[in-house]
């Protein structure tokens, strides 16, 4: 009972907070254009990616993301290990935006933002959710939850109506992927109109063929409204980026702009951060934030088909702590033992679990995938230990896959501590020895 109580009055808090910080800050969402984008995977490469393409396309744009932030005139490192910042700060930002001549805000959308009334006052022109996998289930209470508090962001997307910015009439839209088992669910969810992206014949802008190789991506598409197809050359790795872009690319088209200049623009990105980063070469090594089973079976999916070649590959993974999604551990572990030749476990944000129960855990996944301790793979507690393993495991046509991290700057432990830490940082200072 107390706890109920507790959490109402957390709620009517935010909801306060939000709603307050909302009109103090002069309502600034309902005279810009606000893009909201969550998902299990993507939405952060997605988030960047498209901002990237806004700005070189001459617009100013503000953000809120878990790598960046932008007021419309700088883009910094987000300080803070939040995606979805709570206590009105996203309006702040906006409005911060908004007076330095930004039309547009992008939102990189949490399930937990939302189920903690985060997005309350803001009034979203498109929303996208790039697919959903099983994530945070133990903060929501399983997957339907889950899935159901990523559905916020369109029943609210529903009460969107046309906005007049700058003298344009810009009509509300939201965005699918088509080929995701759950996109029904979410466009049943607004009346405003739902386009598609995706691999399906039933896919509004439809990807018609991919490549990926060591240069980036090449792809074509169609858009099947206009029945016009485009090629796309970007230095981006990694096919499952392909989705990522058509999100962009269908946005940017939504604002006004050709598909010919969008995809100029896609041609000349830059890296995402902590996403595919290639830091290093002979032996070449990546950096990546894929912390789930599907996300890390893609990385290592490009690095064997686009990386590999002679050499072997060595995976170092984690796992986080705190009691978050505890369910995925072994099955991360089975995935990189059956998809590399060498694995290292090692620590990753233990908060406040004890870090060599929860590399025990996943090192039980790569047993079972049928590799041998020290022989093919190793547990090591300490992180940067971890990678001189792999360094000392590498000859020069090998690859080193480094996931779990990505950018974060940190390496959360108990009781709220937290060790500055960045992968790409402390394996340059190693190479440097």
């Amino acid at each position: 009972m107390a706890q109920s109580l507790i959490s109402k009055l957390k709620s009517y808090y935010h909801i306060g907070i939000t709603y307050g910080t909302h009109f103090l800050t002069g309502r600034p969402s309902e005279s810009i254009i606000v893009i909201g984008i969550t998902g299990t995977k993507g939405k952060t490469s997605t988030v960047y990616a498209l901002y990237q393409v806004l700005v070189k396309l001459g617009l100013k744009v503000g953000l809120s993301s878990s790598v960046y932030t932008s007021n419309g005139k700088e883009l910094t490192k987000n300080p803070i290990r939040n995606s979805m910042p709570g206590r009105g700060k996203i309006h702040q930002l906006m409005r911060e935006s908004q007076n330095n001549g930004a039309t547009v805000f992008i939102v990189e959308v949490t399930s937990e933002g939302l189920a903690q009334n985060r997005h309350l006052g803001i009034h979203f022109d498109s929303v996208v959710i790039t697919n959903l996998y099983p994530e945070h289930l133990e903060a929501h209470g399983g997957f339907e939850n889950y899935k159901k508090a990523k559905g916020v962001l369109f029943q609210v997307f529903n009460k969107a109506q046309t906005k007049t910015i700058q003298n344009k009439s810009i009509k509300p839209i939201a965005w699918v992927n088509q080929d995701d088992e759950h996109q029904e669910y979410y466009r049943n969810l607004t009346q405003n109109p739902v386009y598609s992206i995706g691999k399906s014949d039933k896919s509004s802008i439809q990807m018609q063929s991919i490549q990926s190789d060591e240069n980036g991506l090449v792809f074509t598409y169609t858009d099947k409204v206009l029945n016009t197809s485009y090629q796309v050359n970007t230095p981006v790795l990694g096919e499952f980026m392909g989705y990522n872009l058509l999100f962009v690319i269908g946005i940017a088209h939504w604002l006004g702009f050709e598909y010919e200049t969008i995809n100029k623009m896609l041609s000349i990105l830059n890296d995402i951060p902590g996403r595919m980063n290639k830091i290093a070469t002979n032996p070449t090594i990546f950096v990546d934030y894929a912390h789930i089973p599907e996300a890390l079976e893609k990385v290592y999916q490009t690095i064997n088909m686009s990386f590999k070649g002679k050499g072997k590959t060595i995976a170092i993974l984690g796992s986080c702590g705190g009691g978050r999604d505890t369910w995925k551990r072994s099955p991360m572990g089975k995935i990189a033992g059956q998809m590399n030749d060498y694995v290292i476990v090692t620590d990753e944000d233990p908060y406040d679990e004890n870090p060599q129960a929860i590399i025990d855990e996943v090192f039980s996944g790569v047993l079972e995938s049928g590799k041998i301790e020290n022989t093919n793979a190793w547990k090591v507690l300490s992180r940067r230990d971890a990678i001189i393993k792999a360094l000392a495991l590498a000859e020069r046509e090998d690859v080193i896959i480094v996931t779990g991290k990505g950018s974060e700057t940190s390496i959360m432990r108990a009781k709220g501590e937290k060790e500055n830490w960045n992968d790409t940082e402390e394996i340059l200072k190693l190479l440097e020895k």
